[in-house]
């Protein structure tokens, strides 16, 4: 049987705070360009992709880690990345290391399988999402919202917002790609999301140790030439 070729494999995480409700999500920022701008605004779960032979990483969990750690480092992106493009005052490095430990200390939630078919003259895309969770404390969601009222930077790549269940909800703001309906079936509700047709969306499982655990149904594609 032929097996499905992955696009690429993402890792993120939800980061939710039980004492307010509250969750912590990565937001895109003016600095995306051209066909990119539609997404300006919209939110989306903390984290980042793996691309076979173009990162090293081992499993799932590494690519998060990997992901989280650069993000909040509190240094400028390397050359090469889009974040390079943005200009950022940070916030105190004491901070920003309390918001990134608590981000780190996650658990495994859900492996979904995302099949977006052709559109407006897009290629078709398979990809598989690993999905940790992390309870983070009222405390470190104060330290985000007065670092955003400060306008000091806690990442080096896009932005970083609070927000309610309700908000996203009611779509103030909107949230990107999957967004919602991961976050729907962790609150077990409904949540607006950005792919209304044709859309395959399934859970299939905790995410995998590591990446050759996914050979058994998928190949991925081969980066390392790109």
């Amino acid at each position: 049987m032929r097996k499905i070729i992955l696009n690429h494999h993402v890792s993120t995480i939800i980061a939710k705070c039980g004492e307010t409700g509250e969750f912590l999500f990565g937001k895109y920022d003016s600095s995306y360009p051209g066909l990119n701008k539609h997404l300006i605004g919209k939110v989306k779960l903390l984290g980042g992709n793996y691309f076979a032979g173009r990162n090293h990483d081992i499993s799932p969990e590494e690519t998060l880690r990997r992901e989280l750690g650069e993000e909040f480092s509190g240094k400028v992106a390397t050359e090469g990345e889009m974040a390079t493009l943005q200009r950022h005052v940070f916030a105190d490095e004491e901070e920003i290391r309390q918001v990134r430990e608590a981000l780190l200390n996650f658990e495994p939630f859900q492996d979904y399988f995302i099949h977006l078919p052709n559109q407006e003259n897009n290629p078709q895309i398979y990809f598989v999402q690993s999905v940790y969770i992390s309870f983070i404390s009222k405390g470190i969601i104060k330290i985000v919202k007065d670092n955003l009222r400060r306008g000091h930077s806690l990442t080096n790549e896009g932005l970083i917002a609070v927000h309610s269940l309700k908000d996203i909800m009611e779509r103030r703001p909107a949230t990107f790609g999957i967004t919602g309906l991961i976050i729907g079936q962790a609150e077990r509700t409904s949540v607006p999301y950005c792919f209304q047709d044709a859309l395959t969306f399934a859970p299939i499982g905790l995410p995998r140790r590591t990446y050759p655990m996914y050979l058994n149904n998928f190949e991925y594609k081969d980066y390392s030439k790109e």
